[in-house]
Formats: C-alpha cells, structure tokens, sequence
C-alpha cells in the first residue's frame, strides 16, 4: 500500500502530485481486483479451461505463448499472434469481450512459419502488417463480418533475408521492418508499401554483431528508437525518405528489451536485461530518472494513454505500476507459475489494460463504466462529496428531530393561554 492512500481527498484544495498517485493508486488496485478483471475467451482460453476441468488427462498444457500484441491505433480492435502460429483478432464491442468479434486464423503465415510481429495500419481499421522471420511481408485485411482474412499483398526482400519485426509510424506514412542483424527497412506507405531505403545494422550499432531488441518510433514520425542487445540505444531520423543515424547512446549494460514513447511527447521509456527503466527527456535526451528497485530483467513495459501509469513486467513474474512523472510505485502484483514472457498493453483510448493469465491465457483488467483515469478520479471525487453531504444531512436531520421532541415536550409541559383564561 501506497502511504499516498491515506490522504484526504476532499480537502485538498488541488490536485498535488500525492493526490494524483492516491487516486490513481486506489484506480490500480480495482483493476487488479477480481471484479474488474474478466478472462478474454480465445481459443487458449477454452483448451486451457477444458484440459484443467477434464477427468481423463493430468499432463501439463503445451505452452502456447503470445508473441505479439497490438491494439489498433482507434482502441476499436486488437491482434496477437502465438507459438502454435494462429493469429486473433478481436473486434472490441464491449467490456468483458462477451460481445466483441473475434477472428481466428489458425496458421497465418502457413504452416510452417510463425507470426513473430505484427502492426496495424492506423489509417485503416481492418489492416495489418506480419512479419514471420522470413523474407516477406504480409499485408492483411480482416473482415469483421465473414470472420476471415485476405492478403492484400506481399512485400519481398533478398532470400536470405529475416524479417521478425514490424512497425507503421503514428501517423501511417511509413512502415519499418527489421532483422535481428542484418538490415532496418523504410516502405512508404503512400506509394502503395514502396521500399525506399534500408540501412546495415554493423553500420548504425557502435559494437560488431549487434542484434535488434526494440524499436519504437516517436509521436509524429519523424525518428525512430532502436534498441540493441548491447545497452546502446541509436535514434534514427527520417528525411527525404532516407534514414540517418542522429544519436547514439550507451543507455544500459545490458539489451534493451522495450522502448515506449510517452504520448504527450515528453518522455520515452528504456527497460533492460539489466534491471533497469530509465526515463528520458525527448527535448534533452538526457536520463531524468532512474527506476532501479527492480529485481529481475525487463521483459515487456507499457504508457496508459494519459501519460501517467508506466506498466512494467520482470522476468520473475512481477508486474509494477509506477508513477511516470515520479518514478515511483504505484502498486505491484505477483504472476507467479505463469511460466512465459509476461505481456502487458493499455488500450490507446483508455487506461485499462490486458494482462497475461495462467498457461499463456490474456486477462482483461478494467473499471466498469468508466473509459478513462480522469473520469475516474472525477467520479471517485464526486462519490466522496455526496457521501459526506448524505452524513452531514444524515446528522442534521438527527439534531432536527432531537429540536422537535424537545420542542413537542416543553409545549406539552406550558400552559396554555385559553386554560389560563379559564
């Protein structure tokens, strides 16, 4: 428990940074509680509950981990791929996915690939890129109402080549696409995917044999931040549908395993095999802060959509909640024989969240009736309000009734003028 819980909310005459991190605390411990959280029911989801409630098997389920997870730009739609090569899509209509579309596509990159990334096109709400450490990437468009999918087209680079990640930029202009060593590709978007340029990882990376962990472009898409198995951290900048190296940095002392921008431009976020999260100054580029009571690697990190919550997963099955503008925790919670790579996503229109389950299955963590952390605040603010006034009236009333009593005694106990007459 957060000691910022404690303050008195009514009173305070604004909202001060401790109030902020009480009431965003308190928004944090009812999602995580079970009547905020609902199982999203794929097809994990219904092997996994079927195997656990079956009398005839007692052998473990196959690990089945998500690979990767994306929600559309819009908040209306989300994908992740697994290990067993499937591809879901979930057109979201409610809050508990009850009544939400999904699309199922069980092996789609083929049998024999995986989907290793994936990204949605933000000018188009049925479009998507996947990328399956091959030589090509798939173009897909999802349709909601026949439940399947088609390939627009298919963008091919040299034989050899292994593509395994994917990412459009904010404002859907570009598409990057990268290997692990070899190669960083731009496609414009505009002119229909065209390959303009593309860039030797030797050549951008400060150390020999480098690999690519993490890339993230910024708000408007005109850098990107790539991250490299040797802690360095290396913005590129577009220009004249070219990529040039603007700043190389030696950010952590081990890989950088995650980069998130901060969706009001002021800071971008480095997780690392080392432990660490640092959060950096985008104007600066200097490091402002430094999360370092973390007890394991960084595996996955994420922003809520306001700027304010930093969701971190560690590779011994912790989650944490921080404060991004304090750097401080928030709240934390143990997922505990969940036994893969943890994965954590806020929505892009709201702050809740998705969250890993048991044997690979994904969890939804939400607050009902509310689709943002300041509606929340303003509600929780109003509630506490109300319910002092219904106290104060609650009193009131009780000392009114007390007046009158005493009031119907005394008259009984006066004479009355006409008796007195008599």
């Amino acid at each position: 428990m957060s000691s910022s819980e404690t303050i008195d909310i009514v009173n305070q005459k604004t909202i001060t940074s401790e109030v902020a991190a009480s009431v965003t605390s308190k928004y944090l411990q009812s999602t995580l509680s079970k009547n905020n959280t609902s199982d999203i029911e794929d097809e994990r989801f219904i092997h996994v509950s079927s195997r656990s409630h079956s009398r005839f098997t007692s052998t473990p389920v196959t690990p089945n981990e998500v690979l990767s997870l994306k929600f559309h730009a819009s908040g209306s739609s989300m994908a992740y791929s697994r290990m067993d090569g499937s591809l879901t899509v979930w057109f979201i209509k409610d809050v508990s996915f009850d009544k939400s579309v999904k699309v199922y596509i069980p092996d789609c990159c083929g049998s024999d690939k995986l989907a290793t990334d994936l990204s949605w096109n933000p000018t188009s709400l049925n479009q998507m890129a996947i990328v399956s450490n091959s030589s090509e990437i798939s173009l897909l468009l999802i349709n909601e109402v026949t439940l399947k999918a088609s390939k627009l087209r298919t963008l091919s680079l040299g034989s050899k080549t292994k593509v395994n990640s994917c990412l459009y930029d904010p404002l859907g202009n570009w598409l990057l696409a990268a290997t692990k060593s070899e190669k960083i590709y731009l496609f414009n978007v505009k002119e229909d995917h065209r390959l303009v340029h593309s860039l030797n990882v030797s050549d951008i990376s400060p150390n020999p044999n480098d690999v690519v962990y993490s890339i993230a472009w910024n708000n408007n898409g005109s850098h990107i931040f790539v991250g490299f198995k040797s802690g360095h951290l290396v913005i590129l900048k577009v220009r004249d549908e070219m990529l040039e190296v603007s700043t190389k940095i030696k950010a952590h002392t081990g890989s950088i395993t995650g980069i998130k921008i901060d969706p009001w431009g002021r800071y971008f976020v480095t997780g690392s095999s080392d432990g660490n999260c640092y959060i950096w100054s985008l104007k600066s580029l200097c490091c402002e802060k430094i999360i370092q009571d973390l007890d394991s690697a960084v595996v996955a990190l994420d922003v809520c959509h306001l700027g304010k919550i930093l969701g971190v997963c560690t590779e011994d099955e912790m989650v944490y909640f921080y404060d991004l503008n304090e750097a401080k925790l928030l709240e934390s919670k143990s997922l505990a024989n969940h036994k893969s790579d943890l994965v954590l996503k806020f929505y892009p229109d709201k702050s809740w969240y998705i969250l890993s389950g048991k044997n690979d299955t994904l969890s939804n963590h939400f607050v009902k009736s509310d689709k943002n952390l300041i509606t929340y605040w303003k509600d929780m603010f109003d509630s506490t309000i109300i319910e002092k006034r219904r106290k104060n009236n609650s009193s009131s009333n009780s000392h009114s009734k007390r007046v009158v009593k005493s009031s119907d005694r005394i008259a009984k106990d006066r004479p009355s003028r006409f008796n007195s007459r008599k």
